[in-house]
C-alpha cells in the first residue's frame, strides 16, 4: 500500500538525534530486540520512501530492521563525533527513517537514536526514546496501529467558500511553479550551544512562576524576547518568536494512537512589544495570549491542512533557491523568526528499570531551511537549554552573547532579592 507524503513532509528535511547515557550494562542483542518492538508498533518506522514524478510516497510495511551500529566507547565525549556524523547523514529512501548507535563501555553506555524530521519532531521523538528504553527490560508487546494521515487531521472540514480557496491555491501553485531550480545545495553551518541552570536556579524559577501565576514557557518567552532585543537591537530583532504546539496532549483525538505523527500548529508572539510593562505583567499577558492562541490553533489545524494539501510542494532544488533568496533578503536568514520549543519535564525511563539514565540531550540539523532557535527542557530537576542557529542567521559570538543575556535575565527574575553574582550556572559545553 502506498500513500503520498503530505505537503509538510515534502518540505521538511532534517535529522534529529537524541543522546541518552545509561549507567549499567547493555546487551546489543537486547537493544536490537527493543528496536524491533518499537518498529513493529509505528507505521512510519515500517515504511520506505519512493520517489515518483509527482512527488514522494510512503510504501508501507516493507522496511528492513532498524540499523544499529555498536562501537566501543573510548572517551566520554565520543558521542559528539558520532552525533555529528549522524546529523549529517541523509536517510536513504530504501532504509527505515530511524537508526541507532550504541557506544559501549564497562560502566556506561551511550545510545544515539536518530530519526528523520519528516516523520516526527523533537517531542514525538521522546516517545520513541521512552519505548526503546522500556523495551530493553520489558517483554510487554507494543500494539501496532493504523497510520495517521493528513486526511485524519482534516476530518470532516469543509471550507465555507471552496471556490475562493481553490483560486488562492491555484495562484500560489503558479508562484511555486515559477520558482527556479537551483543545482547548488546551500551549506547549512550551524552553531550549537548547550547549557543548564543548577537546581537552585531551576527550583527558584519554578517557584516564582507559580507565585506569579504564569507558566514557565511564558516566562521563557518574555526572557528570550528581551534578551534578543538587548543583543540584536531593534533593527536586527526577529519579527516574532514561534513556539510549536504539542497537539497530542488530548487536544486532537486523531492523534491519540499515533504519538509520533509530525504536525500541529504553532504560536507566534511578536517581539519587542509592551516593553514598558514590568516583567511579570508582560508574562501574565503572554500567558493569556498563549491560552487563547492554543485554543484557536486547535480550531485552525483542519483548515490549514486542507489548504496545504491543495498546494504543490516545491522540489528540493526549488527549496534551495528559496533559501538562497531568503539569505539575500531576510533580516536574519530564517524568515525573520526565532523558534522557542519547550519540551517540559522529560522523564524517559521507568522506576524499575535495571539501568539509570544519567544524561539526555538532543541535536538537530536541517538540510534545507536555516535553523534559528532554542530548545528548553527539564531533566533530573535541572532546566537545560540547547541553542542551534545557522551562522547566516546569527554569528557564534552573538549566539554566546544571547545565551549570557538570557541567563542573566533568568537569574534576576528567579532571585529578585539576590545579587546575580551569587547564583552559579553549570558551565556551558559548546558543540558544533
Amino acid at each position: 500500500m502506498r500513500r503520498k507524503l503530505s505537503a509538510i513532509e515534502h518540505m521538511i528535511d532534517g535529522n534529529i538525534v537524541y543522546f541518552v547515557r545509561l549507567q549499567g550494562s547493555l546487551d546489543p542483542e537486547r537493544l536490537r530486540l527493543a528496536l524491533v518492538q518499537v518498529q513493529r508498533k509505528h507505521p512510519a518506522l515500517r515504511a520506505l520512501i519512493r520517489e515518483e514524478q509527482d512527488g514522494l510516497y510512503y510504501e508501507e510495511d516493507c522496511a528492513p530492521e532498524v540499523p544499529l551500529r555498536a562501537l566501543q566507547r573510548i572517551d566520554e565525549d565520543d558521542f559528539r563525533q558520532e552525533t555529528q556524523r549522524e546529523l549529517m547523514a541523509i536517510f536513504p529512501y530504501d532504509q527505515p527513517q530511524l537508526r541507532a548507535v550504541l557506544l559501549q563501555s564497562d560502566r556506561e553506555n551511550d545510545l544515539l537514536l536518530v530519526t528523520s524530521h519528516r516523520i516526527c519532531d523533537g517531542m514525538s521523538m521522546l516517545t520513541i526514546v521512552r519505548e526503546v528504553l522500556h523495551s530493553l527490560h520489558s517483554d510487554r508487546e507494543l500494539i501496532p496501529y493504523a497510520p495517521i494521515t493528513t486526511r485524519d487531521m482534516i476530518g470532516d472540514y469543509r471550507p465555507a467558500q471552496p471556490w475562493k480557496r481553490r483560486i488562492r491555491a491555484s495562484l500560489l501553485n503558479g508562484v511555486i511553479r515559477a520558482i527556479p531550480r537551483s543545482r547548488r545545495v546551500p551549506e547549512n553551518k550551524e552553531c550549537c550551544l548547550e547549557w543548564s541552570a543548577d537546581r537552585t536556579l531551576s527550583d527558584a524559577l519554578r517557584r516564582q512562576c507559580k507565585v506569579e501565576g504564569v507558566s514557565i514557557h511564558a516566562a521563557l518567552l518574555v526572557t528570550l524576547d528581551r534578551a534578543l532585543l538587548a543583543v540584536l537591537g531593534e533593527k536586527k530583532l526577529p519579527a516574532w518568536i514561534e513556539s510549536p504546539i504539542d497537539a497530542r496532549r488530548g487536544r486532537l483525538s486523531a492523534l491519540k494512537s499515533d504519538m509520533i505523527f509530525f504536525g500541529g500548529g504553532s504560536l507566534k508572539i511578536h517581539t519587542g512589544q509592551a516593553l514598558g510593562l514590568e516583567f511579570w505583567e508582560r508574562a501574565r499577558a503572554i500567558n493569556e495570549q498563549m491560552r487563547k492562541g492554543i485554543e484557536q490553533e486547535m480550531l485552525d489545524i483542519p483548515s490549514r491542512y486542507h489548504f496545504l494539501e491543495m498546494l504543490r510542494p516545491p522540489s528540493s532544488a526549488q527549496m534551495q533557491c528559496v533559501v538562497r533568496t531568503a539569505d539575500a533578503f531576510a533580516i536574519n536568514g530564517s524568515w525573520n523568526r526565532f523558534a522557542l520549543s519547550n519540551l517540559g519535564n522529560v522523564v524517559v525511563s521507568d522506576d524499575d528499570a535495571p539501568f539509570k539514565v544519567t544524561d539526555l540531550r538532543l541535536y538537530v540539523h536541517s538540510f534545507n531551511i536555516r535553523l534559528l532557535g532554542l530548545v528548553a527542557y527539564s531533566f533530573n530537576g535541572q532546566m537545560r537549554f540547547y541553542y542551534v542557529g545557522d551562522e547566516k542567521c546569527l554569528s557564534p559570538d552573538r549566539a554566546r552573547s544571547l545565551k549570557d543575556e538570557f541567563m542573566g535575565l533568568l537569574q534576576q527574575i528567579a532571585h529578585p532579592m539576590k545579587d546575580v553574582s551569587e547564583v552559579l550556572l553549570v558551565p556551558t559545553a559548546a558543540a558544533g
